[in-house]
């Protein structure tokens, strides 16, 4: 799984690349999420995915500043999670995560990606719609919002992406 990646991200992408992470990562995925994601994961979540899932990253100096996690069942993958560093973002970092991430999954037999993203979360529908996502739908009071809930908008690509 590791050399497969390696092989694709060195084929495709320049320095830096992404890399599989795993628990070893643990503290790293953390203290990113605390700091650049405005609704973290806790410790427990991250234990799970980085031990179940599909987890990749990119590091800069040997520090973590971008993650993304994938789950897969069956034919379908599903974007859990995607964070980049505050001081990285606009960089096309979430851009290479995402689409090295998914012709990784396709590996594994992905035909398609689906995910959830904040109503009121613009750059990321942005980056989504930029690759080709579509919206599917709307999920009412889905996530948390201070003492409220906030709406998830569907989204879903058939892979292999087709942007430029």
């Amino acid at each position: 799984m590791a050399k497969a990646l390696r092989q694709l991200s060195m084929s495709s992408l320049s320095e830096p690349f992404p890399e599989v992470l795993t628990l070893a990562d643990m503290e790293a995925c953390l203290a990113l999420s605390q700091k650049s994601d405005p609704h973290p994961w806790q410790s427990s979540v991250w234990r799970r995915s980085l031990r179940d899932d599909h987890c990749l990253g990119i590091k800069i100096d040997d520090r973590l500043v971008s993650v993304a996690v994938f789950s897969l069942v069956l034919d379908e993958v599903s974007l859990l999670n995607i964070i980049v560093d505050d001081h990285y973002r606009g960089r096309g970092l979430g851009r290479e995560l995402l689409a090295s991430g998914l012709s990784w999954m396709q590996q594994f037999g992905a035909e398609r990606c689906v995910l959830e993203v904040r109503v009121s979360n613009r750059p990321a529908r942005s980056l989504y719609a930029s690759m080709g996502f579509a919206e599917d739908g709307l999920r009412k009071n889905y996530y948390p919002l201070g003492a409220g809930r906030e709406d998830a908008l569907l989204m879903s690509v058939p892979l292999p992406l087709e942007f430029s």
